[in-house]
Order: C-alpha cells, then sequence, then structure tokens
C-alpha cells in the first residue's frame, strides 16, 4: 500500500477524488431540479457549502474555472509536497518526515470519502423522491444553519472512528484522517457564520 502515499500515487488520487467530489456535487444538483424536487428538498440556500463552489454548483457546471484551478493546483502541490516528505525522511531516517506521506494521504482520502458519501445518499434519496410513488409526499426542508450543524455531526463521527483507529492501530493514515476532518468541521464552522444571518431576536429574560 505504500504506492498510495507516494508522489505519484497522491497525485492519482487527488484527480481521482477530487473530480468524483465535484462531479457527484453537480449530479446532485441536476438531479434536485427536476420535476419538483426544488420545491421538496430545501436547504436554505445551495446544495453546496463550500461558498468556493457554490456559484458553479447553482449553475450546475459540470466543467467550471475554480475546479480546474484546484485540480491542477492539487496535481501540482500534492505530489511535490510528499516528494519532499520523502526527501527529508531519507536524509533524516526515523524522523517525523517519515510518517508525513502516509499521514498527508489519510487526510486525502478520509476527508474526501467523508463527503463523497454524502453525494451518494442524496442520490439514492433523491432518485428513490423522484421515481418510487410511495415517495412521493416525501419533503426535506432544513434553514441552513440546522444544515450546517447536522453536516458537522457526521463529521464528527468520521473523526471519531478516526480516533479509535489512531489509539488502536497508530497508524498515521487515520491520524492524518483525523486531523482533517477537525479541520473540515472548522472550516464548517466559519461557513456557517459568512451564509447564516445572526439572530436578532432578544433572548428572554431570566
Amino acid at each position: 500500500m505504500d504506492w498510495l502515499w507516494s508522489p505519484v500515487g497522491i497525485g492519482v488520487l487527488w484527480l481521482v477524488l477530487h473530480c468524483a467530489d465535484y462531479l457527484l456535487t453537480i449530479a446532485t444538483a441536476s438531479l434536485r431540479a427536476r420535476g419538483d424536487l426544488a420545491e421538496r428538498v430545501r436547504f436554505g440556500g445551495s446544495i453546496e457549502l463550500n461558498p468556493l463552489f457554490v456559484q458553479a454548483v447553482e449553475k450546475r457546471q459540470w466543467v467550471s474555472r475554480r475546479f480546474l484551478l484546484t485540480l491542477a493546483l492539487g496535481a501540482v502541490l500534492l505530489p511535490m509536497a510528499v516528494a519532499y516528505f520523502q526527501w527529508v525522511a531519507e536524509e533524516q531516517p526515523e524522523g517525523l518526515a517519515d510518517n508525513l506521506s502516509e499521514f498527508m494521504c489519510g487526510a486525502l482520502v478520509v476527508t474526501r470519502f467523508a463527503v463523497i458519501s454524502v453525494h451518494l445518499q442524496n442520490l439514492v434519496l433523491f432518485r428513490r423522491m423522484l421515481h418510487v410513488p410511495e415517495a412521493s409526499s416525501v419533503s426535506l426542508r432544513y434553514d441552513r444553519g440546522t444544515l450546517m450543524v447536522m453536516t458537522r455531526a457526521r463529521k464528527f463521527e468520521v473523526a471519531a472512528f478516526c480516533a479509535i483507529a489512531v489509539l488502536v492501530s497508530g497508524q498515521p493514515f487515520f491520524l492524518g484522517g483525523l486531523a482533517a476532518t477537525l479541520a473540515l468541521i472548522a472550516a464548517l464552522y466559519r461557513w456557517e457564520r459568512r451564509q447564516v444571518p445572526a439572530s436578532k431576536e432578544p433572548r428572554p429574560s431570566t
């Protein structure tokens, strides 16, 4: 499995996972636009939570400038970082750098899996709501804040799994997944502050 966190392996992983994440997001948004799903499924805004890609997803652009830019940057920078870590590890055996490539691979794979799995769930759910008569009355309506809370809760589940895996195995792969998932949760907090207006309702006096 060492090839996964080689420069070539990490580059291939990035290309596959980033493309899968983005294209599944567009597929989910396109499916939601069919029939009356746009009225039955509401998220208090775009189905995309990352502000960087909201506009492209809302326009359902299968290829966008920001997608191509991030794809290219990741395909160049991640292999360069792994190659550097491996060079440092060769110069300083048994040092911290010896595990950084595996750490980075875990960060990439775990966070992309956490996001892609949600896209797949939404695709299955939306298809059922469109095509199965028993699901014709199903509707989902979330305000933006509630959606963010639910998304963070899912990511905390992934982080908890990685934490247990670290304790059991001690593998840098799961430690990278844990660190990156916690960073993703922190990003969700920042996105929530940008996308959810602060409540102006007065608090009840005590």
